[in-house]
This record gives C-alpha cells, structure tokens and sequence, in this order.
C-alpha cells in the first residue's frame, strides 16, 4: 500500500516569507525617503512659454527676452536681470558643462541601471535627465536623482520640476529659487534666480534664449541661433 504524501510547502513558505521582508523594506525605506527627502519624489511637469510683454537684452554672446518692468545688464557672456521692488535677481550665462556630471553618469553605468537606463554614453545629457527624474518609487536611482536636485529643494514647498520639451530646457522651481538648465547645439546654459518669479515667466525667459553667433571675417552682420 502506497500513502499519498502531501506536496512539501517549505520551499513556498520560504519564498513567501522572502518576499514579505523584501516587500516590508522597501515600504519602510520608501515611506522614510518620502518624510525626509520629498523632493526625490517629484515628477516632471511639461510646460509651455506664455508670451508676455518683453524686453530684448543681449550680452556678448546671448539674447534673451527679460519681462517688462525688470531690469537688466549684459557683460561678456552673461546677462543678469534685477527688480529691487519685486526683490528678485537672476544671471543666464554660458556654462562648460553641469556640476558633478561626471560623477553621477558613472554611477548608472552598473548592469542593474541598465535596466532602468538606456546606454548612458551615447544619451545626450537632457534626455538623461528627464528619464532619471521621470523615475519615482525606484530606490536604485534616487541616488543619481538627489545627485540632480539641488540642495535648497529639499522640502521646499511649492517645488516642481517644468520641462520645456521642445526647447530642450528643465528648471528646478521653488517659489523663492529657481534653477534652469537649457541644451543648445554646442552650448549649455544655466539661469539662476533669487526671487519670486511665476513659473510661465520663467519658462517664457527660458525659451527666448539664444546664442549670438559671432561674424566670420568678412561676413557684414551676426545672427541667432
């Protein structure tokens, strides 16, 4: 006479029991980076330039079009912009490239980031950007996401991160501070702001930017880019 033996459930036990630690931490570390670190969970807003009554300043090597009533300079390859009545100060400038870049693009080269992260040497820096910080519950990439997010963010309230896709642009928005970064061919610039500024004026600064492409020898005027 053959017993039927019962089908052995410790191995299911012991997966099971595996994935509720595993579950149980990520929810305890999700829910303590969302106390302490809100700003790792923001997502990209799109947002688009409004056209707004403007004046047109220019340095050496930029254009860009400052909102009426704002006050403005331009010197080498800057422009700064300043209203003591609205309390607010800015400076657009040309930059060699974005701090710690280096750094935080190596640390998405492992096999487990490629996963989540398209080859990273050959994504242009922009798109780089917008596909960590689209990422929201995934702890792999939040050390790469703080790397982005400045500091004075941190849970800032009213902050957001705008997109100008089409113009290839990110800002990091507070109501007290702002941040922008903008992709052109050949060139990356940065905006920095202190000061209450709407978010629409601040994408509408953004996406007038351009490059001032000095005369060859010979050549009779300069144009933008």
């Amino acid at each position: 006479m053959v017993l039927n033996k019962r089908p052995d459930k410790e191995p299911l036990r012991f997966f099971f029991g595996i994935f509720i630690i595993a579950l149980s931490i990520y929810a305890y570390y999700i829910g303590t980076s969302m106390r302490n670190s809100p700003e790792l969970f923001l997502m990209p807003e799109s947002i688009k330039a409004t056209e707004l009554p403007c004046s047109l300043a220019s340095s050496d090597s930029l254009s860009v079009c400052i909102p009426a009533g704002i006050d403005f300079s331009g010197r080498g390859g800057a422009i700064e912009f300043y209203s003591a009545r609205k309390q607010l100060r800015g400076v657009i400038e040309i930059i060699k490239g974005l701090p710690l870049e280096h750094q935080w693009r190596a640390s998405l080269k492992s096999p487990l980031m490629r996963v989540f992260i398209r080859d990273v040497d050959k994504t242009d820096t922009y798109e780089l950007m917008v596909s960590i910080l689209q990422h929201r519950y995934n702890p792999s990439l939040m050390g790469a996401k703080a790397a982005l997010i400045p500091p004075w963010m941190k849970k800032a309230h009213g902050a957001r991160i705008l997109v100008l896709r089409e113009d290839k642009g990110l800002v990091f928005y507070t109501p007290e501070q702002s941040l922008g970064f903008l992709f052109k061919p050949g060139a990356t610039l940065m905006m920095s702001v202190q000061g209450t500024i709407p978010p629409q004026a601040t994408a509408g600064i953004m996406s007038s930017i351009s490059l001032i492409i000095p005369a060859k020898p010979g050549k009779e005027s300069t144009g933008f880019s």
